[in-house]
């Protein structure tokens, strides 16, 4: 029986600022929607009631900055590639994203050549530096300055982290619990995944840079 190949795919510092910022925006919505909500107010005494609620919700929002600030320190090409990735839509991503209903039923279905970051993983990687950067912004100001924040901020604030939850809600989904596209959750983890996976869902990228670092590396 022969042995999977596996590809390389994501740093252990990019890992770890992951879930270092998964973690922290998960806890940020709980105790988020415990100040400002009642569903989940039988939470109260694990966190010492809404005030301590709101103290572990500012301590996470420093470790949600604190991975950001960790990944651009430590590894800024990985970070600004990404960046620059997601902000470059072109026609196949297009056609990734109309074969992605199918995906997200778990209908397995042939898609155009896709980059480092596919159509949906750009979409998410968006909405998420999207979200992220207005909810940081609004909550200093809310923590920082309380008296003079605009009021507008309040329902800004809420809004971005029902947009972001969305948005992560449905990448755990697809990263974990999908059939077509649960072996991503690997390359978070472990940081690789198999050579079949990168063909099938990342071709343009396994073809232009993968194959052609390996042909160097042999000549």
């Amino acid at each position: 029986m022969s042995k999977t190949k596996m590809i390389k795919r994501f740093s252990a510092v990019v890992r770890f600022t992951h879930w270092m910022y998964a973690i922290s925006f998960i806890i940020l919505a709980i105790t988020g929607y415990m100040v400002y909500g009642s569903e989940l107010d039988w939470m109260e005494p694990m966190f010492g009631g809404l005030t301590g609620a709101t103290v572990v919700h500012r301590v996470a929002g420093c470790f949600l900055i604190a991975s950001i600030v960790i990944s651009l320190l430590i590894r800024p090409s990985e970070i600004l590639s990404w960046i620059r990735e997601c902000f470059s839509f072109n026609k196949n991503d297009v056609g990734f994203m109309l074969t992605f209903p199918y995906k997200f039923l778990g209908i397995k279905k042939k898609i155009p050549p896709q980059g480092f970051f596919n159509g949906g993983e750009k979409v998410n990687s968006l909405i998420q530096i999207t979200s992220g950067a207005v909810l940081i912004v609004t909550g200093l100001f809310m923590w920082l300055t309380p008296d003079s924040a605009p009021l507008w901020m309040y329902p800004l604030h809420t809004v971005f982290m029902v947009i972001g939850s969305a948005g992560a809600i449905g990448h755990i989904y697809l990263a974990a619990l999908n059939p077509v596209s649960n072996e991503a959750i690997r390359a978070i983890i472990n940081g690789d995944i198999s050579e079949k996976y990168m063909i099938e869902n990342h071709q343009q990228w396994y073809d232009d840079v993968y194959k052609a670092a390996k042909k160097k590396e042999v000549k």
